[in-house]
């Protein structure tokens, strides 16, 4: 039986939204707990959600208007604006990248 390896890597939409949802709380040095009661759910229910685990809806929309956001779906393959740079990095043959002014 081969061991499976553990990457820090999300691979999937609940996973990305689960890293995001911590990574936001902790860079705004809020805890679990102080989350938990800004969106008036229980902090079981946000270390589910920061887990990947099954949450409602309803307790998503909570836990994300108290960091200061909001849900919103877009067509998979969409282009944000933060992804901009990446998608029109341009890279010659020898690996230096083309800057443009």
């Amino acid at each position: 039986m081969a061991l499976k390896t553990q990457t820090n890597i999300p691979i999937t939409n609940i996973e990305r939204i689960a890293t995001e949802l911590r990574s936001i709380r902790r860079a705004r040095k809020i805890t679990q707990q102080e989350l938990a009661v800004r969106a008036e759910i229980a902090r079981r229910t946000l270390t589910n959600a920061e887990s990947a685990e099954n949450i409602g809806l309803k307790e998503l929309c909570r836990i994300v208007n108290a960091l200061g956001y909001e849900l919103a779906l877009r067509p998979k393959d969409t282009v944000i604006f933060e992804e901009l740079s990446s998608v029109f990095k341009d890279d010659d043959s020898d690996g230096t990248t083309l800057r443009y002014r």
